[in-house]
């Protein structure tokens, strides 16, 4: 009896994760719950400006596998980190080098770009990586609930980074 009672806990978690990953929310959900964290609309954009920036960088600079190493790579990144600050501190926003923004960023970068052998023959993964970071922070797209803590998690670390009296702008 126990085993069954274990095996129909284990069909409940995975029928309530697949919900989490899949049904979408409804659009007064999803105003609740970005309320509630107090996200703001025009920072949001400015977040999804910066990280559209950083992959441009990232795509348009990068040599490609065959003359880069793994420590090319990271440096490749960090470059393109920089500059990107730069770029945003040139037009008066500025970002403050945060160790979790930029180990979240080149963590994700790592697993789904420079990690991936062949790239130069599939050069729809630039398209997707950026249309997975505007579909996560538009406004106009079907969210499920893991969007929306994805989206918050997103938000949160690059907030912590916009320097402090730039916030009120945003």
């Amino acid at each position: 009896m126990h085993y069954i009672n274990d095996m129909m806990e284990n069909i409940d978690k995975k029928i309530e994760f697949l919900s989490y990953i899949k049904s979408p929310l409804s659009e007064s959900s999803i105003a609740v719950l970005l309320s509630a964290n107090n996200i703001k609309y025009e920072r949001s954009q400015l977040f999804s400006d910066f990280v559209q920036s950083l992959l441009s960088k990232i795509f348009d600079t990068y040599m490609g596998d065959d003359i880069t190493s793994n420590v090319d790579r990271i440096n490749h990144f960090k470059w393109c980190w920089h500059k990107n600050l730069e770029d945003f501190k040139l037009e008066g926003i500025h970002f403050s080098h945060t160790q979790e923004a930029y180990d979240y960023f080149l963590e994700f970068m790592y697993e789904v770009y420079y990690s991936i052998p062949d790239k130069d023959n599939k050069p729809q993964i630039p398209l997707t990586i950026s249309a997975l970071w505007f579909r996560l922070f538009s406004y106009k797209t079907v969210k499920t609930r893991s969007d929306i803590d994805n989206f918050i998690e997103v938000y949160g670390i690059l907030d912590k980074s916009l320097k402090k009296g730039y916030k009120k702008a945003f």
